[in-house]
């Protein structure tokens, strides 16, 4: 199975428990960095780890900031809607070959509905 790096890197982030953690969490509430580690109970250096590799990922965004009582910035989290689709074993694919996939999908799942 050929994998592009940034295949490699989203596989091995929604692999990682805390990553995962992170967006249960973010899902129900944007968050900071330091209301995350106290949320999740991690350690912030952790948490940031984390935090750079889901926005490196793009799977969560900085939505907006807000200022700490000594004046300092405050980055917010919250996640990216995203659809992912993983095809193992096959190199390259097509448009057509992608919508005949999703539509195979749909027709096996039919509470599967795309937006």
């Amino acid at each position: 199975m050929s994998l592009s790096n940034d295949s490699r890197k989203l596989i091995q982030v929604l692999s990682n428990e805390t990553s995962i953690r992170i967006l249960q969490v973010l899902k129900s509430e944007n968050m900071s960095a330091s209301e995350l580690a106290g949320r999740l109970d991690l350690r912030l250096n952790t948490l940031q780890y984390n935090l750079d590799s889901l926005l490196e990922t793009d799977l969560i965004r900085v939505s907006g900031v807000k200022w700490s009582r000594k004046g300092r910035e405050i980055k917010v989290y919250a996640p990216v809607e995203k659809l992912i689709i993983l095809i193992p074993g096959r190199n390259t694919v097509t448009r057509t070959a992608l919508s005949g996939l999703l539509q195979e999908c749909m027709e096996d799942d039919p509470d599967l509905r795309l937006a």
